[in-house]
């Protein structure tokens, strides 16, 4: 039950940081991105690419979790708190630009 909740919880801080960047470059424009590297890779593969990388990345940090929780607690536990702190990060410097 704890591993379901904890990927529930990575999986929407990263929905949050995608939605909010989607309503901030509605409203402000791809200049308001403080992120070089969403930039970039939103002049060479659009939304939609991004969208993708971050499904991606959600995948690779909660399968990584998933397979350390049982022996590497600690670590696995790291890998979690540090793909949600990245997630709400973003969502939250997405929010403070509206």
């Amino acid at each position: 039950m704890f591993i379901a909740v904890a990927v529930g919880a990575l999986i929407l801080a990263h929905l949050f940081d995608l939605l909010s960047f989607v309503e901030m470059i509605g409203r402000h424009g791809l200049d308001a991105e403080l992120n070089p590297l969403v930039v970039y890779l939103h002049g060479v593969i659009g939304v939609p690419g991004l969208a993708l990388a971050k499904l991606l990345s959600v995948a690779i940090g909660g399968t990584v979790f998933v397979i350390l929780a049982p022996h590497r607690r600690r670590l696995a536990m790291f890998v979690l708190m540090f793909g949600i702190g990245a997630g709400l990060l973003g969502g939250v410097s997405n929010v403070a630009t509206w």
